[in-house]
């Protein structure tokens, strides 16, 4: 099987480490866990900026949400719009 590797500050390997302890109950015991976890949302995240959807976090109760703003998600949905205007 092939490896990663990437190269992360000490504080980075902390924050890590932190997590993936943190979701032990949940079933995430390790940081291969946690990448492949982390991993299937962003595919999730990409895909549906691609159709021109929001990525936002919904505080159900007050009927509001919190939209996820990361620059590579802003630009892919831009590219999109553009496509679908060609």
């Amino acid at each position: 099987m092939p490896r990663l590797q990437i190269d992360v500050t000490e504080t980075q390997v902390q924050d890590l480490e932190q997590l993936v302890n943190e979701l032990k109950e949940f079933g995430i015991g390790t940081k291969k866990d946690l990448f492949n976890n982390a991993l299937a949302l962003f595919e999730w995240a990409i895909r549906e900026r691609k159709r021109g959807r929001i990525i936002a976090g919904i505080d159900e109760g007050a009927e509001k949400f919190h939209e996820v703003h990361m620059p590579v998600l802003d630009r892919i949905r831009a590219v999109a719009t553009k496509i679908a205007a060609a």
